[in-house]
């Protein structure tokens, strides 16, 4: 059995940590590019067997990043892609890639949002997490 732990919801990025059977499987990233498939995302099976036309038409992008310490065994790789695949409503603009990637210390660091802002970079991903700024919070208060 997979559980959930949403570490990081951001309104174009979400963070999961996915656990089975009560230890840590693997991060998943979210990421809405809001932008077509790239010339590189182009060369990835399936896309490369598809007409450039109907590639073209695509317009938003989600990229689903599965990252671990060491690469999955087939039987999780196929079950996390069928569960995250569910996340993602597409239609004719939109469509999604999900990718695995291996990242050795990946479980090294806490879980923060430096140690998420590695994980995106060491997927090649140009997605830059914003900071809240201490004075941008909002402070509730009674009266």
């Amino acid at each position: 059995m997979i559980s959930l732990n949403r570490v990081l919801n951001l309104s174009d990025l979400e963070v999961y940590r996915v656990f089975k059977d009560g230890n840590i499987l693997s991060y998943a990233i979210i990421e809405d590019t809001k932008k077509p498939f790239t010339e590189e995302d182009k060369k990835i099976e399936p896309l490369c067997y598809m007409d450039e036309e109907d590639i073209n038409e695509i317009l938003n992008v989600f990229k689903i990043y599965l990252i671990n310490d060491e690469p999955l065994n087939k039987e999780d790789s196929v079950m996390l892609r069928e569960f995250f695949s569910e996340f993602v409503n597409t239609n004719s603009l939109t469509n999604f890639i999900i990718q695995e990637y291996v990242q050795e210390d990946v479980y090294d660091d806490d879980d923060n949002v430096q140690a998420y802002q590695k994980m995106l970079e060491s997927v090649g991903s140009s997605y830059k997490i914003k900071l809240i700024e201490e004075k941008n919070w909002l402070y509730l208060s009674q009266d």
